[in-house]
């Protein structure tokens, strides 16, 4: 009898070893997806920074809203770091108060790199496109304003004077995009 429970109890040991293992593996697999994909937002968040400071005049604050995932998990194969959708927000201010969001996304600002295993800047990733996309959320912010609200982002234009004053929050905290 004794030899009985000392089976059954190295067998619940057993088991519970295997799932801790199954476990942590997915964790792992999980943190590791999280971390590519925030070395490939940071690329993003370092260029838009750089080019919306050195070509539009008129922002006061540059504002990243972390890293946006929205897990694609499959019950048999775990977290995929291709399958999900990940972006990156930026609320560019010119007020205290007045500011319009601009989304980016990884898979349309970025490449995986296979060879290098790491997140590279894509030729989307452009003075053309980032213009395209920082006019057309403008306008939709402004379309339903009053005209004394509109003149306030008025301040905002291309320019080679830039905003060199502009004060830039980085962030790349993961959060769970919901829908």
């Amino acid at each position: 009898m004794q030899m009985k429970k000392k089976l059954i109890v190295v067998m619940i040991v057993g088991i519970l070893f295997m799932l801790s293992i199954i476990v942590g593996r997915k964790y792992l697999d999980k943190k590791s997806a999280e971390k590519e994909y925030q070395d490939g937002v940071e690329l993003i968040q370092n260029y838009v920074t750089d080019y919306l400071v050195h070509n539009y005049e008129g922002i006061e604050k540059i504002e990243w809203q972390g890293v946006g995932i929205e897990w694609r998990n499959s019950p048999i194969y775990g977290t995929s770091l291709f399958g999900n959708y990940v972006n990156s927000k930026v609320k560019i201010f010119v007020s205290k108060d007045n500011y319009f969001t601009v989304r980016f996304t990884l898979t349309d600002e970025t490449d995986y790199d296979n060879v290098l295993k790491r997140y590279v800047e894509s030729n989307s990733l452009n003075p053309e496109n980032t213009d395209f996309s920082i006019k057309s959320d403008l306008e939709n912010t402004i379309y339903s304003l009053s005209q004394v609200e509109k003149e306030e982002f008025n301040k905002l234009k291309k320019s080679s004077k830039g905003s060199q004053d502009a004060k830039v929050v980085y962030n790349l905290s993961i959060h769970e995009l919901k829908h």
